[in-house]
């Protein structure tokens, strides 16, 4: 009995898998190479931005990136594939995608362990001066999921390009034809109950922040108001006990003190880090 019981704990193992998905807006990831698109804070020795702060700034965003110990990581504001390859290969990942309009200053892009086996970039007709919506179809070793990276236009823009931007990724989101996704990033809204967001996909995805007591759902501070401008959102069979599905309790918002100043506030770039936290939520299968 006792073998079998121990054969059935085996065979279990073979196909029971966890791992963690991150989100991250890094703050203005640059090289030290002149594009011509960059905001002119980083354009190479013209405001003081060198090969120099340009390693920092990478070399702290690693920092956090390995000390956030995911599988999955999206990213938010980095400004060309190249950088996005660089963080790959130091994370010692396989796989990445990347998307960036024509014209903009920066971009966005997820690294991942796990093999993706599709990937699309949409972007919204008369916003190229913002981020695309991209999607990405992850393989696991048992199953296969999507992932939408967000960086919806900030709040000094119009709510109207918030509007848009989640209708269509609503639009893109039930066009997947993927039950089970993912949908993170900076979405610039700070209460997602009350937000254009949430009208558009209803009660199709359930928000993590739930999962914390509300005096700890920030991760961003606006206007010497904290906020909880990023979100990991799942849809609802990401929710069910079977197959694929979130670890409850697991999602959590990584704030080490080397992030944060005397205010207890993300330091910000100026400090070589970012104004924004890291999001953290694993999954497993059964």
């Amino acid at each position: 009995m006792r073998l079998v019981f121990w054969i059935f704990l085996v065979t279990l193992s073979l196909y029971a898998e966890k791992f963690c998905i991150a989100t991250y807006n890094v703050e203005n990831l640059f090289d030290a190479k002149k594009d011509g698109t960059e905001y002119k804070e980083f354009i190479p020795s013209k405001y003081g931005w060198s090969e120099e702060e340009a390693e920092n700034k990478l070399k702290n965003t690693l920092r956090v990136l390995k000390d956030l110990d995911s599988d999955i990581i999206a990213l938010q504001e980095v400004e060309n594939e190249a950088l996005i390859i660089r963080l790959k290969n130091e994370m010692g990942f396989n796989y990445h995608a990347f998307s960036k309009n024509k014209n903009a200053a920066i971009g966005l892009g997820l690294i991942s362990k796990y093999e993706i086996i599709k990937m699309q970039s949409f972007s919204l007709k008369g916003y190229d001066r913002f981020r695309p919506i991209l999607h990405v179809k992850i393989k696991t070793d048992s199953e296969t999921f999507s992932v939408f990276v967000n960086h919806f236009p900030s709040l000094n823009n119009p709510n109207s390009t918030r509007i848009a931007y989640s209708n269509a990724l609503n639009h893109y989101m039930l066009n997947s034809g993927e039950s089970k996704s993912v949908l993170l990033g900076d979405f610039n809204m700070v209460d997602f109950e009350d937000s254009p967001l949430k009208e558009a996909l209803g009660e199709r995805v359930y928000d993590l922040w739930n999962e914390l007591a509300k005096k700890s759902r920030w991760n961003y501070v606006y206007k010497g108001s904290r906020n909880a401008l990023d979100r990991i959102l799942l849809s609802k069979s990401l929710l069910k006990n079977e197959g694929l599905r979130y670890e409850k309790k697991s999602f959590s918002v990584f704030k080490d003190k080397y992030l944060l100043d005397s205010k207890n506030a993300p330091k910000g770039n100026f400090k070589g880090f970012s104004d924004h936290l890291p999001l953290k939520a694993c999954f497993e299968t059964k």
